[in-house]
């Protein structure tokens, strides 16, 4: 008979050794879970930074797990932002503007695109409208609070033109359609892209665009409350420096990208090649944003649109911090 040496002792403690070995085993072969956030982010071309950085795998490979939850327009998604719904939003520096004036708890972290043609004005061979000095007593669809009315009032101001003599039709962007023009009532439409585009193709031959490049210049930039930059700033600088390899990607490869927005927003190959030469996709947050807001809080009460009220202080909602560490040249504010 074959004697043990094993106690019941070092038995157990074999037992449990290997126990453990496979616990911690376990462990360490289970997928780690990455930090998650989400961005309420507008279905349009001047994301595409976002939308690249999703697809080329970047916010994953700065350690995040970001989840895109789409929109239409800026307005919406800072009011998903706003209501909890999403940790990050894409928005033009007029709905910043405008929030501003209602709420002083989020801040911009930086702009990724800047553009000076993405906003038209667009009519029909059938009116009367040739330039921008014809807009006088015109109907002119716009989206209330957003760069479309912000576009149109500067146009008309650098034309001369009296903006009270301007008859705004307050619409949003997606009913911004041929029937609209159709109607008698609406002479023409200040909307950005696609929605410009689509127009154009709707009324083919029919369509005018009234010229208005250079005139107005406007910006996409990434906003957060800042509680969630309080609570998260590593994730906040990963998801920078995410959109800087895309911005990075599509100066690179300019033909991949525009690939992946066609198939990402499901555009015509036709829309990305009329639209693209006109976008700068660049990170920043400096002072050229901290001017044209307050030139367009000015405006804003000037208007009407604003009651008379103390401006908000842009400088404290320009948070560069963050910024900074990806781009040390990043401009002080």
């Amino acid at each position: 008979m074959i004697k043990s040496n094993w106690s019941p002792v070092s038995a157990g403690l074999l037992i449990l050794s290997l126990l453990s070995l496979a616990l911690a085993l376990g462990i360490l072969s289970r997928p780690t879970q990455l930090p998650q956030l989400s961005i309420a982010v507008s279905r349009t071309p001047l994301s595409a930074p976002i939308y690249i950085a999703a697809a080329q795998g970047y916010f994953r490979d700065q350690g995040l797990d970001i989840e895109l939850r789409e929109v239409i327009g800026g307005i919406r998604s800072f009011d998903l932002m706003a209501s909890g719904g999403a940790d990050l939003a894409t928005s033009s520096e007029s709905v910043v503007m405008f929030n501003s004036f209602n709420s002083r708890n989020f801040s911009v972290i930086a702009s990724f695109v800047s553009s000076d043609n993405d906003i038209k004005l667009i009519t029909t061979a059938d009116s009367t409208l040739r330039s921008p000095y014809d807009l006088t007593g015109a109907g002119v669809a716009v989206t209330p609070h957003s760069s479309s009315e912000y576009f149109l009032h500067n146009v008309a101001l650098m034309h001369g033109i009296d903006t009270t003599t301007l008859n705004m039709r307050e619409t949003s962007p997606e009913n911004m359609t041929l029937e609209l023009l159709e109607s008698g009532e609406t002479q023409a439409l200040s909307l950005w892209e696609p929605y410009g585009y689509q127009v154009m193709q709707a009324l083919g031959e029919k369509a005018v665009l009234l010229p208005t490049k250079g005139l107005h210049s406007t910006s996409f930039n990434l906003l957060a409350l800042n509680d969630t930059l309080a609570r998260h700033p590593n994730e906040i600088v990963a998801t920078l420096r995410a959109l800087n390899q895309a911005a990075d990607f599509i100066e690179r490869d300019p033909a991949g990208a525009k690939i992946i927005i066609q198939r990402q927003l499901q555009l015509e190959p036709a829309f990305i090649e009329w639209v693209w030469p006109d976008y700068n996709f660049r990170l920043g947050l400096g002072q050229s944003l901290l001017i044209g807001l307050d030139s367009a809080a000015r405006w804003a009460q000037s208007s009407g649109a604003i009651e008379p009220q103390p401006l908000p202080d842009f400088r404290s909602m320009l948070d560069n911090r963050f910024l900074r560490q990806i781009t040390p040249e990043a401009q002080d504010l």
